[in-house]
């Protein structure tokens, strides 16, 4: 029996009102551009890896947001093979006995959709995730932690060669942190279960959610308002600039960048309410443009807003 601890990278599309994503939509939010994976044998030790470059079918040209986190280029995919034929490689390497897990929930959700889309017969194998179980050694399960953090909490160093956000060397580095774990068994209690990927509403995904406050500009100052998640992933985000009134001082409206999503609109709204204070309704949506000099321009705009703002709001001298 094996450990396979699997990695992915993707691609998505270069605006929600481009040709390609028009043409697929919801069905192929991401396509995947790399499988990466270690194997460990019985005792946790390394045994092998695996490492393919996928080409894409529909997102054809990589995003520079992919393409400055991954370090993968557009000539990687040229000659790589297509998304099934990739996933019969991979299988074929893990061979028949063998426990598969993942850093992060991620992964998961987006090979369940492209097994999907492409209409690969094979059935997704049981995924356990070590994110949890990391969590669960250092704090009790309180937060999740980033693959750095594990690695720095076991003093495993980056290597030089092996870069963050390459499928393989992340597979690698989670592997070396599976390998401090006192337990390998303990991984079993925390499988996965893919999360249907898409967009809800007309326009893009939201994430909504309600609270009571009293006072308005402390709201806007706090980790609600400031740190909004991803509606796709649901990794908390920074609002760099702040919020801007629309429409009448009870609707504001900020931006704010996912790592692996692009640029977020997070809209806040306040209702009075009846016996006293407001209802505090956030809504967070991913934005139809993503091309990079579009979000530059866009943050350069919100940020001249609300400089603006606040010099309304300084007393004059």
């Amino acid at each position: 029996m094996h450990y396979i601890v699997m990695d992915l990278e993707w691609n998505q599309p270069l605006s929600y009102h481009s040709t390609p994503f028009r043409r697929v939509g919801d069905q192929l939010m991401f396509e995947m551009i790399q499988i990466g994976a270690v194997k460990l044998d019985e005792n946790r030790r390394l045994v092998g890896s695996f490492n393919r470059h996928i080409a894409p079918t529909h997102y054809q040209k990589l995003h520079p947001r992919i393409s400055r986190i991954t370090g993968i280029a557009q000539e990687d995919l040229a000659h790589g093979p297509k998304f099934q034929e990739a996933l019969e490689q991979f299988a074929a390497w893990c061979g028949e006995e063998f426990t598969m897990l993942t850093w992060g929930c991620d992964d998961i959700s987006i090979l369940a959709q492209n097994m999907e889309f492409f209409k690969v017969e094979n059935t997704l194998p049981p995924i356990y995730d070590l994110q949890p179980l990391f969590g669960r050694i250092i704090d009790g399960g309180k937060n999740r932690h980033s693959l750095r953090k594990a690695m720095a909490h076991y003093g495993i160093r980056p290597i030089a060669d092996h870069s963050f956000h390459s499928a393989v060397d992340d597979a690698y580095y989670s592997a070396l942190v599976f390998q401090r774990f006192p337990s390998a068994q303990e991984v079993l209690d925390f499988p996965e279960t893919p999360k249907t990927l898409g967009r809800t509403g007309d326009k893009a995904q939201k994430k909504t959610a309600q609270k009571r406050i009293t006072d308005i500009k402390a709201a806007l100052k706090s980790r609600t308002a400031m740190c909004p998640p991803c509606p796709v992933c649901g990794k908390r985000t920074i609002v760099p600039e702040g919020y801007v009134p629309q429409s009448g001082e009870l609707t504001y409206l900020a931006l704010a960048d996912c790592k692996k999503h692009g640029l977020l609109k997070s809209e806040i709204q306040f209702s009075p309410m009846p016996q006293g204070g407001y209802q505090m309704t956030s809504r967070v949506s991913l934005s139809e443009e993503q091309n990079p000099a579009y979000v530059r321009t866009k943050h350069l705009q919100w940020a001249q807003k609300v400089a603006k703002l606040k010099e309304k709001e300084e007393p004059a001298c």
